[in-house]
């Protein structure tokens, strides 16, 4: 795992995807040198007080830039998304475990919403790798498509684009010729990748989720990220911080 380091970034390109998010690249060579799928940083937003988590979207190791994408959502991302560039910002990362493709050479990419990000990264990571790479992508209606590729498997809720229904419409389209050799990694809101990890469950997959928990110090000292996991003591769980022993997890072992 990538050691965690504080930077001092620099916005170097911005371009809108659509009326409330925005697709930021920042210049700091450690981190897109460094970072792996499924990892995220903390970025420092203006004049709100605690930095905002972004999972990594991209990275250009030649030119030392990281991309991410930032929905408007609240004042923190409100703030970043005003970011113009030439503007600097304080920034913690890579940070979290990432992604754990060993073993597989079959994968199963599922996004929805702002979680079409960091598996957009890791797109482009195992296709690199030579990977058989398959990607399912689920939004509420066609205005909120982002980052779809052609050959991507596309599904919105409202039907006005692609398959009508969640992810898992799609994922049902999907013919699985060697399951024990294919992993499904999810990104996305909890009823997601709850379905998501059933899903493959259900067809003898493993799949890795990467929880997208609200987070202060991303660190791991102010406990505020805590998600649930499956523990052999009295109470059948632990708490696990998000930032350091997760964000991504086996979905077998979070308590949903």
């Amino acid at each position: 795992m990538a050691q965690k380091q504080e930077y001092k970034i620099r916005l170097v390109t911005k371009e809108y995807l659509n009326s409330d998010t925005c697709y930021l690249g920042f210049e700091c060579p450690g981190i897109a040198s460094s970072a792996i799928p499924g990892q995220f940083v903390n970025i420092s937003a203006g004049t709100v007080f605690l930095k905002r988590p972004f999972g990594i979207a991209s990275v250009d190791k030649a030119n030392g830039i990281f991309y991410i994408g930032v929905k408007i959502v609240g004042k923190g991302t409100s703030e970043i998304a005003k970011f113009e560039p030439g503007l600097t910002a304080d920034c913690l990362g890579p940070l979290g475990n990432g992604f754990d493709f060993e073993g597989y050479d079959n994968i199963i990419l599922t996004g929805g919403g702002t979680g079409v990000f960091p598996i957009n990264f890791a797109y482009e990571t195992l296709t690199s790798l030579g990977k058989n790479v398959t990607v399912c992508e689920g939004f509420r209606n066609a205005s909120q498509v982002i980052l779809n590729k052609p050959g991507y498997v596309l599904t919105t809720d409202s039907g006005d684009t692609g398959i009508k229904g969640t992810v898992i419409a799609g994922l049902d389209t999907l013919e699985i010729k060697d399951p024990s050799n294919t992993l499904v990694c999810c990104v996305g809101p909890i009823p997601m990748m709850k379905a998501v990890g059933a899903w493959a469950g259900e067809k003898n997959m493993k799949c890795l989720v990467s929880m997208e928990q609200r987070m202060a110090c991303g660190a791991g000292i102010c406990l505020c990220c805590t998600v649930k996991v499956k523990d052999d003591g009295p109470d059948g769980f632990k708490n696990v911080r998000c930032c350091k022993e997760g964000p991504v997890f086996d979905s077998r072992e979070v308590v949903w």
